[in-house]
């Protein structure tokens, strides 16, 4: 909210805002803070979209809120349809004008996120349902992948998981995102490129599974039969290593960055406690044996394409290797902007070693960054680097002063820190958001001891002994669990809700009430990370035994 009120948000970010203030049932307070921000920036429609769809929610303000709609769809129509196709499919009376709205939004090619078009399809499914229109509405839940679990009032991601394709980022697509540049898109959890050459193809990283590789392969081979000379790796994480061996034939030469082997290890020796939808699965090790390991800059040439290999030591991983084609301003980046810092799993990377290659990145100039996750290559452009590095440099100094103060990581979170720097650059602010809060739990942990300034982590308190003292202040009482679980529902307080949940299962196992506001707590919590916590948004799908098909346009 406080990057919103910034001149010249991107919309990017005005509708994470809307999406996150949907997901915490805040309607009152969003259609306020919308409403001022439409009145301060007249110019942009999209505010008043946005205010007058949370002010729908509100008593008696349907009204008001159409005529509001109205005004922004004849000013700007396009991304307001949606929002007042969202509004009207609620109205009995307005069903057929919502399904034209919803209609024209999916019509567009451009401007609409994947996760909007799921919702226009949901929303589409209701105006259908008011109109009778009962096979329609069952194909519109069909194509926003919603079809089985009609329970979900608020998903618009562009996530999907569930048993038979695990975890995907994006819809399954096979971009051409530059001239003789490919890239796969939804096929597995981490993406494959291809850069078609005279000779042969270079293939940057191998997805996680050799299905999603041969998959890739397959799609490749509808554009050219050149063999693949060449796989590089970015990183040695499973989700880009595990279908080396579907890309590799006779002449093909595997190259990855000095550090690979023990980035491995490190992989195989920790564990992954959220197993269900991630392909790596219990049995995550990975024996790849690179052919040729890069440890200082150097050049590649095959079929008159240069590609610079450039090792770098963060930010998610140590072993990282930038692939940048000079002549045509593209750098491979892997996942060295994963918003985790590392992955969440497993300790590893810094802050000062991000800073680094960030600062090696804008060296290079590159006109086109390509992540190893689609919705990196969306957020973090290479316009979004020039604001994104000094709010990290200010945020590091936050964090270093607040560790030399005593302070908990709860506090340093607690600041919400915003960087002025980010207000002249607004492509910058989402990212920012997005690495946040990642940095400051990384920092914190790596530049402390296993005491810190709270007393849990001096003596160490279980999660059974504090449910006890729940317990004991409960009166053995399931009521009194219930009316605070519902009260911090109330407050979205949704991490303390689940927490409660389970303490009161606990000792009330047999409690009916009890395990639907866990339910409840788990789909609130699955809604809210929808958008910007995709290990959040898998852990708490696996935990409320949520599925969810990708869309089909």
């Amino acid at each position: 909210m406080a990057a919103a009120r910034w001149p010249n948000a991107s919309p990017q970010l005005v509708l994470a805002l809307a999406g996150t203030l949907t997901a915490g049932r805040r309607f009152g307070e969003a259609s306020s803070f919308f409403r001022e921000l439409s009145e301060q920036r007249p110019d942009q429609p999209l505010l008043s979209a946005v205010a007058a769809t949370f002010q729908a929610r509100l008593p008696g303000e349907l009204e008001h809120a159409v005529d509001e709609l109205d005004a922004a769809v004849e000013a700007a129509p396009g991304l307001t349809n949606y929002f007042r196709g969202l509004v009207l499919a609620e109205v009995p009376v307005h069903a057929e004008r919502a399904v034209a709205d919803l209609l024209a939004v999916l019509a567009l090619t451009d401007g609409v996120p994947p996760g909007l078009r799921r919702g226009a399809f949901r929303a589409l499914a209701k105006a259908y349902e008011l109109l009778g229109r009962a096979e329609d509405a069952a194909d519109a839940r069909r194509k926003a992948g919603l079809e089985a679990r009609p329970d979900l009032p608020q998903l618009v991601t562009d996530y999907w998981v569930n048993d038979e394709d695990g975890f995907r980022f994006a819809p399954r697509q096979f971009r051409e995102l530059a001239e003789g540049v490919f890239v796969t898109q939804g096929f597995g959890f981490g993406e494959i490129g291809f850069v078609v050459t005279a000779t042969s193809l270079v293939v940057i990283d191998s997805g996680g599974t050799i299905d999603q590789a041969r998959a890739a392969l397959r799609a490749m081979r509808e554009i050219s039969g050149l063999p693949v000379s060449h796989v590089i790796l970015t990183h040695g994480h499973w989700d880009h290593i595990g279908g080396v061996d579907a890309l590799r034939g006779p002449g093909t030469e595997v190259i990855a960055q000095a550090g690979f082997a023990s980035e491995v290890e490190s992989q195989n020796a920790g564990s992954l406690p959220w197993t269900r939808f991630l392909p790596a699965g219990a049995g995550h090790r990975h024996d790849v044996v690179p052919d040729r390991l890069v440890e200082h800059p150097e050049s590649l040439t095959v079929g008159g394409v240069e590609l610079r290999l450039i090792p770098v030591h963060g930010g998610e991983t140590h072993d990282a290797l930038l692939i940048h084609l000079p002549e045509r301003g593209i750098v491979f980046a892997g996942d060295i902007l994963m918003p985790h810092l590392g992955a969440p799993f497993f300790t590893e990377s810094s802050l000062e070693a991000l800073l680094d290659t960030l600062q090696l990145l804008q060296d290079l100039e590159p006109a086109l960054l390509i992540h190893g996750h689609a919705p990196l290559t969306a957020s973090f452009t290479p316009a979004a680097l020039t604001g994104l590095s000094p709010a990290l440099e200010d945020l590091h100094q936050v964090i270093r002063s607040d560790i030399a103060a005593g302070r908990s990581v709860h506090d340093i979170l607690g600041r919400n820190h915003m960087p002025d720097v980010l207000r002249s650059h607004p492509d910058s602010a989402l990212p920012y958001i997005l690495l946040r809060d990642n940095v400051i739990r990384r920092v914190q942990r790596q530049r402390t001891g296993y005491w810190r300034p709270e007393l849990d982590s001096i003596d160490l308190i279980s999660p059974a002994e504090w449910n006890a003292v729940l317990a004991i202040l409960s009166g053995g009482k399931v009521e009194a669990y219930l009316a605070a679980i519902e009260d911090l529902l109330e407050r979205d307080d949704l991490t303390l809700a689940l927490r409660l949940a389970d303490a009161a299962l606990e000792h009330h196992p047999d409690s009916a009430a009890a395990a639907e506001l866990r339910q409840t707590t788990l789909i609130r919590l699955v809604e809210r990370n929808q958008q910007t916590a995709p290990f959040k948004f898998v852990i708490y799908s696996e935990l409320a035994g949520v599925t969810v098909a990708g869309m089909i346009d």
